[in-house]
């Protein structure tokens, strides 16, 4: 894999299916606050929910980081 190039960086950057999302609405009480005995329940899925989140931002981050860098003005 190619991390140093745009296209390498997309092939990198995980698909956006985050379960984080899922999870959050489904440990979401009535008053919009969080349920934190189902998600100490879920302990084990919210940990891994959180790091595939983390994961996913860190690629996207390099990728947008890259993209800001092509995009720079170049001095001639």
């Amino acid at each position: 894999m190619d991390s140093q190039t745009l296209a390498g960086l997309l092939a990198a950057t995980p698909p956006a299916d985050l379960k984080i999302i899922e999870l959050a609405a489904e440990l979401t009480l009535p008053d919009g606050g969080l349920d934190l005995d189902a998600a100490a329940s879920r302990q084990a899925d919210v940990e891994l929910a959180c790091a595939q989140a983390e994961s996913y931002a860190a690629a996207t981050k390099r990728l947008l980081e890259a993209m800001k860098w092509q995009l720079r003005p170049r001095r001639s």
